[in-house]
């Protein structure tokens, strides 16, 4: 059963990184210019450079708010107002900072809502 939660948004300065990538099942091929991969043993995703054809994903960093590991809440203050506005998401964080890639059609729409819940998004 669905169950509501209360989270306090905690204000961040976020920045739209530039280039496209592409959200991909498996491991990076060669040549390819990987910007995330993650090894999960049943799922190996690669964040890469987007080819042509391909659905493009855009990622926003949260490195103007960098935080450490035990910073409770600050995924969550980006994800919930993207939720809300029924925006879809794929996260990767490095150990300071967190990337929510937005589908490049839905940009605008993750911009605002960022934007409407407090946050910062510089373009």
């Amino acid at each position: 059963m669905p169950r509501e939660y209360s989270v306090t948004i905690t204000p961040q300065i976020l920045r739209v990184l530039p280039g496209r990538h592409a959200i991909v099942a498996g491991r990076p091929s060669q040549g390819d210019e990987v910007a995330a991969f993650v090894d999960a043993p049943d799922d190996p995703t690669t964040v890469r450079e987007a080819r042509a054809g391909e659905e493009t994903w855009r990622a926003i960093s949260s490195h103007g708010s960098a935080h450490g590991l035990e910073t409770a809440g600050m995924t969550a203050s980006l994800l919930v107002p993207l939720a809300a506005a029924d925006v879809g998401v794929f996260v990767t964080s490095t150990s300071r900072a967190d990337l929510v890639h937005v589908a490049e059609a839905q940009l605008d729409l993750a911009v605002t809502a960022l934007t409407e819940a407090g946050h910062v998004v510089e373009r």
